[in-house]
């Protein structure tokens, strides 16, 4: 006898054998019991998950000797001629390649007929979409109103595509995709019974790689064996498949955690140097995070993860570097990834920016933990996250700024903008902070001036010192301070006045690097850290320029100025690095 695949071999020949179908089998076996039996059904679902094998034990149990019965005996004539395919009543028809209408009316003749040698004449349609709508109309009439001892089962894989009016005239099954666990319990069955030696890892590797079809998994089982032989282990399965090895996962998940650019790019490049498809592994990246969120939210125990026992105690203590936040995050950016990978040109660039993504991600700060903290409230930022945020965190001996956002604040500013938050959500909690607060009147000039050089007020020599510090390291920067008229010093914040006229100056000043240069000068000359705020003088109304009156139509200067001392806005316009445009009362509407 010629060899028969694994596939073929271990084909389930009763209702029982079927894995992970039960909703269909305990249906279509209570309808046998019942004899209620209906005449067309619908098979529905993915490949190689048990469509046309239960069509089959269908009619085996319609047509058993020792039946109907919800157990065919597989012992009877026509139980063996039915698996055999020999059988002249059970009429399997490919509709993918016999989908015309000739084909149908053809059936239609054969099914006037009554069975030849079993009980009931079964006819399978395969692929059963595929049929043109001419076929499916032709076939309306008979599934309506069907001949004695005629049963139609129509497996499909899109029953979307069947017309409506087949769909009603049938019962419509849906067999869902097979779980790792149930493809793993069977690959173990099945490596017990042909006598293999299947690693765990490997046996992992297949189910993984099967996506939900056991038959997709017995044909990369048989596949392995004529690699590998009855030893089947793990690394020569990862080689036979492209699969990326562990320790590669394991690398990126250090180099995210170590937030290490470098081991990021030396990862792709050692996936260059082993040819391996770099499609593949962001498909298996996305898998080994979503297996890290997994056991992160639902334990390492979870039936969910997608893994063997052995990997879950390496997987729990993977996941417990990063919060749920983070992870989830690393997901978007690695499906975000796997499509620029595989639709534009030079992957390996794309996915040299996607790791770089991931590295890079861990510093973002949620919106909550920015507005807890621009509120006053206190933050508690998760242990994953303070473990993690090493680069452009103030070192140790260094105090934090009271009252204000930290010395890292420059850096998250410029990461969320791009991925932790988006400008509708950023305009609507600016708008909730200012509507919350009632705006105080600002005290005159002159007695803020008097209370600062009460409190905290800054002396003539470290002016001149802080200065003269900035035209040593940058001269560019320090002809910019030289128009300053005043400065100020209150709880940890320094303010640098410029005259009105040279606004322009000012905003050269607030940009970014000149900012944090002359934040690390005055927290240097001073002694503590600091933040660093450029503001401009008040001016009379008198002297407002034609634009800022236009502007003020809505809203007054006395009150655009008591927005501008408002110290919330303040925190928001450092953080954020924005500028006030417009000031317009609460009940005014864009």
């Amino acid at each position: 006898m010629s060899y028969q695949v694994i596939a073929r071999k271990w084909r389930p020949q009763t209702f029982g054998e079927i894995v992970g179908q039960q909703h269909v089998t305990q249906t279509l076996q209570n309808a046998i019991r019942s004899n209620r039996v209906a005449h067309a059904y619908i098979f529905s679902g993915a490949r190689g998950v048990g469509k046309t094998t239960t069509a089959r034990i269908l009619a085996k149990a319609l047509n058993c000797a020792k039946g109907p019965t919800p157990d065919p005996c597989n012992e009877c004539s026509a139980c063996r001629e039915i698996a055999a395919g020999t059988s002249i009543d059970v009429i399997e028809i490919d509709a993918a390649s016999n989908r015309g209408i000739d084909q149908i009316r053809e059936l239609r003749e054969m099914v006037r007929y009554a069975p030849a040698a079993s009980r009931s004449k079964v006819v399978i349609l395969d692929e059963a979409h595929q049929l043109t709508d001419e076929a499916s109309n032709a076939l309306l009439k008979t599934l309506e109103e069907p001949p004695e001892n005629v049963v139609f089962v129509m497996a499909t894989t899109q029953p979307e595509n069947l017309v409506d009016t087949i769909r009603s005239r049938s019962q419509h099954f849906h067999f869902r995709a097979l779980s790792f666990q149930e493809i793993s319990q069977a690959l173990e069955k099945i490596a017990v019974g042909e006598k293999l030696a299947l690693e765990p890892g490997a046996r992992a590797v297949i189910a993984r790689a099967a996506e939900g079809s056991l038959r997709d998994a017995l044909s990369v089982l048989e596949q392995a064996i004529a690699y590998c032989g009855p030893t089947i282990g793990d690394t020569p399965v990862r080689e036979l498949l492209g699969v990326v090895e562990e320790e590669l996962l394991d690398e990126l998940v250090e180099a995210i955690a170590a937030q290490s650019a470098e081991r990021a790019l030396g990862l792709v490049h050692t996936l260059i140097a082993r040819g391996q498809n770099l499609q593949h592994f962001c498909r298996e990246a996305i898998r080994h995070f979503r297996n890290l969120l997994v056991a992160r939210v639902c334990g390492a125990d979870s039936e969910l993860i997608a893994a063997p026992a052995e990997e879950r105690p390496r997987l729990a203590r993977a996941a417990e570097k990063f919060s749920e936040e983070d992870l989830t995050r690393y997901f978007q950016i690695l499906l975000v990834t796997q499509d620029d990978v595989r639709r534009k040109p030079d992957p390996r660039l794309h996915l040299e920016m996607g790791l770089l993504r991931l590295v890079t991600a861990a510093r973002l700060a949620p919106i909550e933990e920015v507005v807890a903290e621009l509120r006053g409230g206190a933050t508690t930022v998760p242990a994953s996250r303070a473990s993690s945020a090493s680069a452009g965190s103030v070192s140790p001996g260094a105090p934090p700024s009271p009252g204000g956002p930290s010395a890292t604040a420059p850096a998250r500013s410029a990461k969320l903008g791009g991925l932790d938050i988006t400008p509708q959500k950023a305009r609507e909690e600016f708008k909730a902070f200012v509507q919350e607060r009632t705006p105080v009147p600002a005290a005159p000039p002159s007695v803020v001036a008097q209370t600062t050089a009460a409190m905290d007020g800054l002396t003539q020599a470290q002016v001149d010192a802080i200065r003269a510090e900035i035209q040593s390291q940058q001269k560019f920067l320090g002809s910019l301070v030289e128009h300053v008229t005043r400065w100020e010093l209150d709880a940890g914040e320094i303010r640098l006045y410029f005259p009105h006229e040279n606004r322009a100056l000012a905003e050269m000043l607030q940009a970014r690097d000149p900012l944090e240069k002359l934040r690390a000068i005055t927290s240097q000359v001073i002694g503590q850290s600091l933040r660093v705020c450029v503001k401009l003088e008040n001016v009379p109304a008198a002297q407002t320029p034609p634009l800022k009156r236009k502007e003020s139509g809505r809203g007054s200067l006395e009150l655009r100025a008591q927005f501008e001392e408002d110290p919330i806005v303040r925190a928001m316009l450092e953080r954020f690095g924005g500028q006030i445009s417009e000031v317009r009362k609460p009940d005014d509407e864009e």
